[in-house]
């Protein structure tokens, strides 16, 4: 590094004296600008994870309730459905024509069984949509918070390249090399 310095153009003390300047003049609101930066950022990340890490735990617990809820109305079916079975067995052993109405009478049961089973089902997936969207639309006003965030962020920083410009222009006023247009 000190090599570069011994090879620099005579030009490079001058621009020395200009970063120094810089760094004397905005050098600590740029350090403190940049730590409000990161701190911002590593706050909005760490919501977005915390978010983020509760939508899947909601999703999850709700899966797993429908999942609950759905094997056990299947047991619940899948019993009825047995216990039927074995009645209309032994009434048909019995009479035939008992068995014809009990064989009715089962048929109604499964279809109210199964009814009740798809109306369930129904409102199940209708709640899960619900907390899905209401998940969904938090999420979507978390990540608006955050470009807006991030956009007044922008807003108030000032571009590097502006800064750099009007600094040369301040060490080339100071030094007397810089003219004013028009100011012979």
């Amino acid at each position: 590094m000190s090599d570069k310095k011994n090879s620099a153009p005579p030009d490079a003390g001058a621009d020395r004296n200009v970063d120094q300047i810089r760094d004397i003049l905005f050098g600590g609101q740029m350090r403190d600008y940049e730590r409000r930066f990161l701190e911002l950022n590593e706050r909005l990340e760490a919501d977005f994870k915390a978010l983020r890490l509760d939508l899947d735990k909601r999703v999850a617990a709700l899966d797993k309730r429908l999942d609950e809820a759905l094997d056990k109305l299947a047991k619940g079916l899948r019993q009825e459905v047995a216990d039927r079975n074995k009645a209309v067995e032994d009434l048909e052993s019995r009479l035939l024509q008992s068995a014809r109405t009990q064989r009715g009478e089962l048929t109604n049961a499964i279809e109210a069984v199964s009814h009740e089973l798809s109306t369930t089902d129904e409102r199940l997936r209708r709640a899960i949509a619900e907390l899905e969207a209401a998940l969904q639309e938090e999420a979507s006003r978390a990540s608006a918070a955050l470009n807006r965030s991030q956009d007044s962020v922008r807003a108030e920083k000032v571009g590097r390249e502006d800064l750099a410009a009007l600094l040369t222009e301040v060490a080339l006023r100071l030094k007397g090399d810089f003219d004013l247009p028009g100011g012979n």
